[in-house]
């Protein structure tokens, strides 16, 4: 049985380096992956990473095939080409958009990354069975010890850092307010904001003028803020996460949240919003988490599938200076907060998320897919 595995392989995003992982580990366990690659090839990857997945792409056809896609709606033309088809997806709000669920409903099951999504699914309308496999971390690439990218900033600054795609979902409006309210210019701080527009590695400048011109008028003196739009490898990405002091986000909706992940295995202190898929793994025992309030959520530039009728969640902005604020001037705590999301990290290893896929495969299929 051959798992035909159809993702975004060569982003520089969260998506393609779940895909990578995942297509690895499957292989690793014994899976015979065959993968297609869906959007473009960005050769932003390590020499070793385009090899192997050139070497999965070019595996030869089997005669029974199982397909596994990040799509959520099955191409006509392939209904009835595989054994079976999963579809494995993810949403951010309380309840997923009923146009993607109608695809989602024409898979033999759906592979969600936790509790949140099965319910946001199961609001959704979802009629095929929801079946539940976790994402996880490489804890020894996202580890302490290594390279700390700062990007010039200071070893005496304290570095707050944000990685996002740009949109009112990610609350940057929410993330500027608080920062620039709470710290003056006169104090050793900084905001490192790596994120993109419509495009990656393009960001258009009007956004963050316009997420801060409320705020504009009612203070004078403002602490430091930057922003980039770097695209950068996986190791990079650990260099940064090392390099930062603290991770804050003050997201309205996550269907997992790997980068709050990523940051807790190089044990780097984590602020995070109180509610949807990062909760499985961000305690008060390992985090801070930011106190918000239910509302409905809103279309985005890129989509009209967020609507009135789901909730996201909107950080109490007050709290969140609070809580930079107490990051920032009680370090032993963060540190203390820190290690123990090192070991939160490290039980959501990869490995652990292969075997749920393919328990899940198998529990669809309804016959064992691995060699060993």
């Amino acid at each position: 049985m051959q798992v035909v595995f159809r993702n975004y392989f060569y982003e520089a995003t969260g998506f393609g380096n779940c895909a990578r992982q995942l297509a690895y580990k499957l292989e690793d366990a014994g899976v015979d992956v065959k993968i297609e690659v869906m959007g473009n090839k960005r050769f932003t990857l390590d020499t070793w990473e385009i090899e192997r997945l050139r070497k999965l792409e070019n595996k030869l056809k089997q005669e029974e095939q199982v397909l596994l896609t990040q799509e959520s709606r099955l191409r006509p033309e392939e209904r009835g080409v595989f054994k079976k088809a999963l579809s494995c997806t993810m949403w951010e709000t309380s309840k997923a958009p009923k146009e993607m669920v109608e695809g989602c409903n024409e898979f033999d099951s759906l592979i969600l990354p936790n509790e949140f999504n099965r319910q946001a699914f199961l609001k959704g309308g979802a009629r095929v069975p929801l079946l539940i496999a976790s994402y996880g971390v490489d804890a020894n690439l996202f580890h302490p010890v290594g390279k700390r990218e700062r990007l010039g900033e200071k070893e005496e600054t304290f570095v707050f850092l944000s990685v996002f795609g740009w949109s009112h979902r990610k609350g940057p409006d929410i993330l500027l307010k608080a920062f620039l309210q709470e710290f003056d210019e006169h104090e050793p701080v900084t905001l490192l904001i790596k994120t993109f527009g419509e495009r990656m590695g393009d960001f258009p400048k009007s956004w963050y003028e316009q997420a801060i011109q409320p705020i504009v008028p009612k203070k004078k003196g403002f602490p430091k803020v930057r922003t980039f739009s770097d695209i950068m490898t996986t190791s990079q990405m650990a260099e940064l996460y090392r390099g930062a002091d603290c991770y804050v986000s003050p997201t309205r909706g996550e269907g997992v949240g790997l980068p709050f992940l990523e940051c807790m295995a190089c044990e780097t202190p984590v602020i995070a919003t109180g509610w949807s898929g990062h909760t499985d793994f961000i305690k008060p025992s390992n985090g801070y988490l930011i106190p918000y309030h239910l509302v409905p959520a809103e279309p985005l530039y890129y989509t009209q599938l967020y609507k009135p009728d789901q909730l996201w969640a909107e950080a109490d902005c007050g709290s969140l200076q609070l809580i930079m604020r107490k990051v920032y001037s009680d370090r032993n705590m963060a540190r203390i907060k820190a290690k123990q999301g090192r070991e939160t990290a490290k039980q959501w290893s990869w490995e652990r998320s292969a075997a749920e896929f393919i328990e899940a495969i198998e529990t669809t299929v309804g016959q064992k897919i691995t060699s060993s």
